[in-house]
């Protein structure tokens, strides 16, 4: 007898651990879509705001990460460096990074150009137009450019680099270097691609998971249901 109440309880039990797991699951799945959207909103309030004006003063990066910003100088192109591995619409070539340096000052501020076709010939880099004279640049403030996907990959080949530090710039070129990068926006008749990816918020992402646990949740009960109320009598 006493297995036999067993042998109905445990598959109960485990029916109503699976449930409890994913319904909560699915729940904190939900509370991340909301975190998300927030941290949405306020990168689209962030992105809306006036720009900050790059002078000789010293920018915090981290605190304004993805912030609009305006600098005013000249191009330094003896400095300029490729980032590898760039696809855009299913094409490989590079981004330009190029320092400017600000007006009035001998700080200057690494700007991402943009991206550029690569050539067949690695050791032939892609000639680059740069607008002589004082330039007003408009666009994002970013830390640095994204990092390689794995630790210890960083490579550096001439001036072609897999990721961008200011501060590793800095030493490599020698320049007082605003510690950000500013992607470029404002537009240049210079032959550079500058449709910089606004990626989503990923809130619709934890809304499909949540949908999944949820989803996982009801058949449980469903088969449970199925198993227990509709089995014949012993």
């Amino acid at each position: 007898m006493y297995l036999l109440r067993l042998k109905k309880i445990i598959p109960t039990l485990a029916a109503l651990l699976v449930i409890l797991v994913t319904a909560r699951l699915g729940f904190w799945q939900l509370d991340r879509a909301h975190q998300r959207d927030a941290l949405e909103e306020k990168m689209l309030a962030v992105r809306s705001s006036p720009p900050i004006i790059l002078g000789p003063a010293l920018i915090e990066a981290k605190s304004l990460d993805a912030y609009p910003a305006m600098v005013q100088g000249e191009w330094v192109k003896e400095k300029t460096l490729f980032l590898d591995n760039q696809i855009y619409q299913g094409q490989a070539g590079f981004q330009v990074l190029m320092p400017l340096r600000i007006t009035g000052s001998d700080w200057y501020v690494l700007v991402n150009r943009g991206w550029i076709h690569g050539t067949n010939d690695r050791n032939q880099l892609p000639q680059i137009i740069t607008p002589p004279g004082i330039q007003t640049i408009s666009g994002i403030i970013h830390e640095r450019t994204p990092r390689v996907g794995s630790v210890g990959k960083f490579a550096r080949n001439g001036a072609i680099w897999s990721e961008v530090e200011p501060s590793q710039f800095s030493e490599w070129s020698g320049l007082l270097i605003q510690p950000l990068v500013l992607y470029q926006t404002s537009t240049a008749q210079d032959g550079l691609v500058r449709d910089w990816p606004h990626p989503g918020s990923g809130a619709d992402r934890n809304r499909g998971y949540a949908l999944q646990w949820f989803s996982l949740a009801v058949t449980t009960l469903i088969f449970w249901g199925y198993y227990f109320l509709r089995r014949k009598p012993a």
